[in-house]
């Protein structure tokens, strides 16, 4: 665990106060040198787009830029960001908005690399938008039954659990009949196929599955008459390696329901090796139904250990054995945290070994989830106390946005502020100005 990286951000929350997030251009610096020894590995020429939805931070973006990462976007303001980074042949298009003028935007600002649609809407909207130029590169969305983890449950629809929320059903008729029309819509080519099956990915044999049940797809493709896909878009999904998650599955849930409580696996890291050894083994069957390339959109693993939040004790609780540590910063702000999931967490001052209390920090307990996890801190805890928050690089900054008036400064490693803060008075005052600015009635 490196240590000095918690002790700089607790140094710079001594400037700059908290609730602080703290840039580390040295671990995305890492992160990026372990992911391209894995690219490196693989059995077909492999594009990287980093998912700007992660962490928008101009800075981290822009030294991905400079690594030769594009950008995959799923916004107009994404991908607007992403320009000033990235020619458009830099740049993969995904995300369910894409009707909301994005797709408008990425056609008439230069082609994509690759726009992959998962709607009959956008299929439909597909002539419109080639027009003249080069053509359009297309791929298609598919949920693989039994292994996507990406599922909704959208009342409006009835989606329930194993249905698929993104993209055609691989089994099912309707991806043949999205892909032929796809394929004869004029300024268009089917290029690729989209398979974004999970998140927080570690085990080989995940991967294993998703190709085994990609490769049937793309012969069902192949009978149908479509032979123009060459590229296998996986996605993103792999953990970072700095987060623990409880491993799950169906399983475990049909035992815990049956009122028997095992103890859930904790993984964290990505197998990386046996995940390249398994495209290694189903590299020929990709390479006979005409896959020649790989596009990874990852964004977890880039952005999360980019991240350190240092926070303050505002209160302590000792509601008989229990001990409860509240922060000034919650899990609504902090979306990253999740109640399965378990992060370092450093406290500026903890006892000498062996004399340490077992503390629950909470966020302002403003949500019955609003907990960030048992851990030892200082047996005699006391507000004032500045806590580090580790890996909280994904999902953060936009969720601050989202779900907080106040928007907490983001300060580099070298104490650069690359974001200022922004508190109540700064929203208000810009309420203030819109209302100024609207003419009114009457």
């Amino acid at each position: 665990m490196p240590v000095e990286t918690h002790g700089r951000a607790l140094e710079l929350a001594e400037t700059h106060g908290t609730p602080l997030l703290v840039f580390s251009p040295e671990r995305l610096q890492s992160a990026v040198d372990r992911l391209q020894a894995f690219t490196g590995r693989l059995p077909f020429p492999t594009e990287v787009y980093y998912s700007y939805k992660t962490n928008y931070l101009p800075q981290l973006c822009v030294l991905l830029s400079d690594h030769g990462i594009g950008a995959e976007v799923t916004s107009a303001l994404e991908y607007h960001l992403a320009r000033r980074y990235c020619t458009p042949q830099r740049i993969v298009v995904n995300g369910i908005g894409k009707m909301a003028g994005l797709l408008q935007h990425a056609a008439t600002g230069g082609r994509p690399r690759l726009v992959n649609l998962e709607t009959d809407t956008e299929i439909e909207h597909l002539g419109a938008l080639t027009g003249d130029g080069d053509p359009l590169a297309v791929g298609l969305r598919a949920c693989l039954p039994g292994v996507s983890g990406e599922r909704g449950s959208d009342p409006s629809v009835h989606w329930r659990r194993g249905t698929p929320k993104f993209g055609w059903n691989s089994t099912g008729a309707e991806v043949i009949r999205a892909a032929r029309t796809v394929a004869s819509t004029p300024g268009a080519v089917l290029e690729a196929l989209h398979i974004h099956a999970g998140s927080q990915v570690v085990s080989a044999d995940f991967y294993e599955a998703v190709l085994t049940k990609t490769c049937t797809l793309l012969q069902r493709l192949r009978a149908a008459g479509i032979t123009t896909v060459t590229t296998l878009d996986v996605g993103g999904g792999l953990a970072s390696g700095w987060v623990g998650k409880r491993r799950t599955g169906p399983l475990f849930e049909a035992l815990h329901a049956a009122g028997l409580r095992i103890p859930a696996r904790e993984q964290k890291a990505p197998d990386l090796d046996g995940i390249a050894a398994a495209f290694q083994r189903n590299a020929d069957r990709l390479h006979r139904l005409g896959i020649r390339r790989l596009i990874l959109e990852p964004g977890r693993y880039l952005a999360e250990p980019a991240m350190t939040a240092v926070a303050t004790v505002v209160a302590v609780r000792k509601d008989g054995p229990r001990r409860h540590a509240v922060l000034d910063i919650g899990t609504n702000a902090l979306h990253c945290w999740r109640s399965d999931e378990k992060r370092p967490i450093v406290f500026a001052h903890p006892d000498t070994p062996g004399t340490a209390t077992l503390w629950t920090v909470v966020g302002p307990l403003c949500h019955r989830s609003d907990s960030f996890g048992t851990v030892h801190g200082p047996s005699d805890l006391r507000p004032g106390t500045r806590v580090c928050l580790d890996a909280v690089g994904a999902y953060s900054v936009g969720d601050w946005i989202a779900n907080t008036w106040m928007r907490p400064p983001v300060v580099a490693t070298d104490g650069t502020v690359l974001w200022r803060r922004q508190d109540t008075a700064d929203f208000l005052a810009l309420a203030q100005d819109t209302e100024e600015a609207t003419p009114h009635a009457g």
